[in-house]
């Protein structure tokens, strides 16, 4: 019975199903578009923390470097 509904439907009203299938697509394809854009600005963020790190990392490696010097007294005096 419902398979007579739905095809009696698709004789009927041919225009009004085409449309609801493209709105289905445009959302299935807007769903996909916004998870991949979800996907790569979270990576582009975790990106950007890993390298602010990697920063502070090589600042702190330095003036440990700098520090060490002075108290092993190889400063320039």
């Amino acid at each position: 019975m419902l398979h007579q509904l739905f095809s009696r439907g698709l004789s009927i009203y041919p225009r009004v199903y085409m449309q609801f299938a493209a709105l289905v697509g445009l959302l299935i394809a807007a769903e996909f578009s916004m998870g991949t854009l979800s996907m790569m600005l979270t990576q582009r963020a975790v990106y950007r923390v890993s390298q602010r790190l990697r920063r502070v990392q090589r600042r702190r490696d330095a003036s440990r470097r700098t520090r060490d010097e002075h108290i092993d007294g190889n400063c320039c005096a």
